[in-house]
């Protein structure tokens, strides 16, 4: 009956251990994420010679990832912070690392694009 009800205990603690955790866990998560889009938007708009053989479309690609994860990231933040620490969580740090993380995976799949080399002139001596 005791370890009954000290179940019974645990499983009614869970949720509010989770949420105080997320709780804390949030803030750092939202930074990272907001210091991801500052770091690509600036290599975008200051993208000069290091970048000059990626295309403009390829650049727009990512601001338009950028300001949509924003996008994102403002409305969700609004909603969690109008939320009673009580409730159910709608802004995940998960959900914010796997955003992150796609960011992330295509800036540098485009910023890291090797430059074409120029095309070799065939020696046409032979």
């Amino acid at each position: 009956e005791y370890m009954d009800k000290l179940d019974e205990l645990k499983r009614s603690a869970e949720p509010i251990v989770r949420r105080s955790k997320e709780d804390r866990a949030r803030a750092e998560s939202v930074q990272a994420v907001q210091g991801a889009i500052n770091k690509y938007r600036g290599l975008v708009q200051l993208s000069g010679e290091r970048f000059s053989h990626i295309a403009p479309e390829r650049f727009a690609k990512i601001s338009a990832v950028c300001d949509e994860l924003e996008l994102w990231l403002t409305e969700s933040k609004t909603k969690q912070d109008a939320l009673p620490k009580h409730a159910e969580e709608v802004l995940f740090t998960a959900d914010l690392e796997a955003r992150q993380q796609e960011l992330t995976k295509l800036a540098d799949e485009i910023l890291s694009e090797p430059a074409t080399a120029p095309p070799r002139e065939e020696n046409e001596e032979q």
